[in-house]
């Protein structure tokens, strides 16, 4: 069986995804350099596309077990995965905006916090 080079499970998925987080903000700026230097080229939505398109590998390998499928944290993660995937890899003609990279790094943190809550913690988001 053939390792996926961009991890596999639930947890190592969703902090992997996460850490693109860090690199968008970052690259939004040079995302909004390039847009500017050539609007005729570029546009915020396909920034947006270029960050999910790699980020987004992250979730193709996540797995949800058994006994959370169909629950509240199952099915963020499902969303979070088809949010992901499309904006990514899909090719739909729509404009995707940083409302998008919000929602879905917002799920990703929803779900940490379901885990935390399934493993008997009491988890605080904190300020950072």
């Amino acid at each position: 069986m053939e390792e996926s080079e961009f991890g596999k499970g639930l947890v190592i998925c969703l902090v992997k995804f996460a850490e693109h987080r860090y690199r968008c903000r970052e690259q939004k700026e040079s995302y909004e350099r390039m847009v500017k230097r050539s609007p005729e080229l570029y546009n915020m939505s396909d920034a947006v596309k270029m960050h999910f398109n790699g980020a987004s590998d992250h979730l193709y390998e996540i797995e949800v077990p058994d006994r959370w499928k169909g629950t509240e944290l199952g099915k963020k993660v499902v969303e979070l995965q088809d949010l992901g995937l499309e904006v990514g890899h899909g090719f739909k003609e729509k404009k995707w905006t940083e409302d998008d990279v919000n929602k879905a790094y917002g799920l990703c943190q929803e779900i940490a916090v379901l885990i935390d809550k399934e493993l008997g913690l009491e988890p605080q988001i904190g300020q950072w």
